[in-house]
């Protein structure tokens, strides 16, 4: 079934395609709904641990949440793409593009996690997040945006 909805999807407009190892979205928090499905399917194709998938949805569901949220702010048509690509044996990598206005998220600062458990401020996790489940962060400014490529390693 998600193989006949992604092929379906990438007769759709260009903006909202999907192949095996790459997913475009819209900037829309809905569209977030389409990236478990995507990495289920990626874990199955290319034998990722649990562990893995994982740690891959929770870094996506951050990091896209936020390009949405803050860098296109409240536009719903723009693109985000997500690729796949399997670098070695036990590592992984998702590349993120958007057309967002430029920011570096690996140059925020590292916020104290107790202020934000105790409601003492409000957000900044999600850095901190990226930070602990990911092997390894690079950001890139792009002419259209920005690229974000998150390893992944299968041995924890």
């Amino acid at each position: 079934m998600l193989q006949r909805e992604m092929e379906q999807s990438m007769t759709v407009d260009g903006v909202n395609r999907t192949s095996e190892t790459e997913l475009t979205l819209r900037s829309q928090i809905s569209d977030l709904a389409r990236v478990p499905p995507w990495i289920e399917h990626l874990g199955l194709q290319y034998s990722l641990p649990s562990s893995t998938t994982f740690a891959m949805d929770l870094c996506l569901e951050e990091v896209l949440s936020n390009i949405i949220r803050h860098g296109y702010a409240g536009k719903t048509d723009r693109p985000i793409v997500i690729r796949y690509e399997p670098v070695q044996e036990k590592f992984f990598v998702l590349v993120i593009d958007d057309e967002a206005p430029q920011f570096n998220p690996l140059a925020a600062e590292e916020v104290n996690v107790e202020e934000t458990l105790d409601g003492t401020r409000v957000g900044g996790l999600g850095i901190h997040l990226l930070r602990q489940f990911a092997a390894s962060l690079k950001y890139e400014p792009t002419p259209a945006g920005n690229r974000l490529i998150i390893g992944f390693s299968a041995a924890g």
